[in-house]
């Protein structure tokens, strides 16, 4: 009986820590939004690479896209990082993971003086025999105008 007590403790805290995908800390919610922002010269530093394709989307043949906002500080760390929307959960927590792994301590200091509210779309797609899935018009509609691909590989 203790086992299971125990089993479903751990099961209960593990879901309430994983439901949470608004903003944690009101300290930015009046940061007004800069769509475009990493592509201003002044980030050219920062190394974004693709995500990884979800290998569950990638064998069910599923594409599709995902917009993470955040926030920059000036000591260059991320805040308040959460999914504005996505097609599939999977493409939103891959997109998610990527931002929080891009080199931000690489960058150097002073960059910005004030935080910086941004969004970054990604798009999930597969290339086509004749033609790179970066130069196929996307199907679904995720904001943001600075996008950056994933592209997998059907099996």
């Amino acid at each position: 009986m203790k086992m299971y007590l125990s089993v479903a403790a751990l099961a209960a805290l593990v879901i309430a820590g994983c439901t949470s995908t608004e903003p944690t800390d009101s300290s930015y919610a009046d940061v007004p939004l800069s769509q475009g922002e990493l592509q201003k010269d002044k980030w050219s530093d920062l190394i974004r690479f693709s995500p990884r394709y979800p290998e569950q989307a990638v064998m069910q043949s599923s594409e599709g896209c995902a917009t993470i906002e955040y926030v920059i500080t000036p000591d260059n760390t991320i805040h308040d990082l959460h999914v504005v929307t996505a097609t599939n959960r999977l493409f939103g927590v891959s997109a998610s993971n990527v931002v929080h792994n891009w080199n931000w301590s690489d960058l150097p200091q002073g960059i910005i003086s004030e935080p910086v509210k941004t969004q970054t779309r990604f798009e999930f797609c597969f290339d086509r025999a004749d033609q790179p899935c970066t130069e196929i018009q996307p199907v679904h509609a995720c904001p943001g105008d600075d996008v950056i691909y994933s592209r997998g590989m059907r099996m």
